[in-house]
């Protein structure tokens, strides 16, 4: 273990904290007295501290608020700066409009706010003047990106089992967006035997629409990478109008199918393909990585209700027992789980209704998808029945709500089928 990571876990091990400012003062000095280059991230409850050094000796990051703008781990991001010199565009200032030195991004396990690293994204996008930016900057993604989690992947059995191990564990490196994935669900995919990787931002009211397209090609290069397979569809919720590079997505995603006006981020494949076993299966190495990951950045655990949230996202697009599923996946009971929102102020169907709400404004936002059709993707029998618990959530009808936005390109009328 680092030492970076020893004062890291030292202080959660044995610190009670209130005042963080005593534990600022405390790393600095030990940062100057190590020599670190960067320093510790520490985690404390509901505030995140990031240390680091500059010219003139260490210094710590404005903290946040975990629960307000996420934390995303660096991981694919080290790969920011080279990329926008690939544009003769000078990384520095840029960065440091976002809050970030260039050293901030040389380690791939920091803990970076994940609001900072989705503004930061949608702003390379306007430097570069290339709205296809975060796509191509997902490509770029290796499993050595993930660290322990990708030696993890690595090591599973089936691409099936990498996925959803990556999956149950994601919680562990990123607050503020999670994948998913859904199988053999006519509501969701165009064919019953095709299994769909998705993506979704948690927080609203972000830029978020580069992050996706970067969360997207990560998950196409890294299963590439993982079991030499390439996706059937590549899959964008949003118009492709909003993506003017659209034909360089197109031809970096080849052979697979670009479809934009989807109901999803994310990418499919036949259903047989994620039981093939992996070149790199180590039986071994797989319970055991899995073991040490259990343990990996646990400080940043989500709530309770932050964990149903996640476990929502491939049910709320059809009509199903959400509580069934929840008891099923966390192995509680009803009351339990019923227990336990109540602790936290909240219900399940609550954490439902906030779910499609702000997955319906994403789809109404980005794409000219009918109302009809976001009904449906919400799991709606009826688009009245929407139209009417939208007008509940926001005070305006979906129509009205779309039409109050900044005016979007005109886009082909979209059929009501389900992607």
């Amino acid at each position: 273990m680092s030492a970076a990571a020893a004062l890291r876990h030292w202080f959660l091990l044995t610190c009670e904290i209130r005042d963080h400012s005593h534990v600022a003062a405390m790393c600095r000095s030990l940062m100057e007295i190590w020599g670190f280059r960067s320093g510790p991230t520490l985690a404390f409850r509901d505030k995140v501290i990031i240390f680091r050094r500059n010219d003139k000796g260490a210094e710590i990051m404005p903290e946040f608020a975990a629960d307000q703008l996420g934390v995303q781990r660096c991981g694919i991001f080290s790969e920011l700066p080279e990329f926008l010199r690939s544009f003769g565009v000078d990384p520095k200032p840029l960065l440091e409009k976002h809050g970030f030195a260039c050293g901030d991004l040389d380690d791939r396990d920091r803990a970076l706010p994940f609001a900072n690293v989705v503004r930061l994204l949608d702003d390379c996008a306007r430097v570069t003047e290339n709205s296809a930016f975060g796509f191509l900057l997902g490509l770029r993604a290796r499993i050595e990106h993930l660290g322990l989690i990708g030696e993890m992947v690595r090591a599973a059995p089936t691409l099936g089992r990498a996925i959803r191990a990556h999956i149950e564990n994601h919680h562990r490196v990123v607050r503020g967006g999670a994948p998913y994935v859904v199988e053999q669900d006519p509501y969701i995919v165009r064919q019953k035997d095709q299994t769909l990787i998705g993506y979704r931002c948690l927080i609203s009211g972000l830029p978020s629409l580069q992050f996706l397209l970067a969360s997207v090609g990560a998950g196409v290069a890294i299963v590439h990478e993982l079991s030499g397979q390439l996706p059937k569809e590549v899959l964008f919720a949003c118009s492709e109008t909003a993506v003017p590079a659209a034909d360089e997505i197109r031809a970096a995603a080849k052979p697979a199918r670009v479809v934009f006006e989807s109901h999803h981020f994310g990418f499919t494949y036949p259903e047989h393909v994620v039981d093939l076993p992996l070149p790199s299966a180590d039986p071994v190495k797989f319970e055991r990585t899995m073991k040490q990951v259990q343990g990996y950045w646990n400080d940043l655990e989500p709530d309770f209700a932050d964990q149903i949230r996640r476990l929502l996202l491939p049910a709320l697009h059809a009509e199903r027992a959400h509580m069934r599923m929840v008891c099923e996946a966390t192995g509680l009971t009803p009351r339990t789980v019923n227990r336990r929102l109540a602790e936290q102020g909240t219900t399940l169907r609550t954490l439902v209704n906030e779910t499609r709400y702000s997955i319906a404004r994403q789809l109404l936002r980005h794409t000219h998808l009918p109302v009809a059709a976001v009904a449906q993707v919400m799991g709606y029998s009826e688009p009245g029945v929407f139209v009417r618990a939208f007008r509940q959530w926001s005070g305006s009808t979906p129509d009205s709500w779309r039409k109050s936005l900044p005016r979007m390109p005109a886009g082909p009328a979209q059929s009501a089928t389900v992607v």
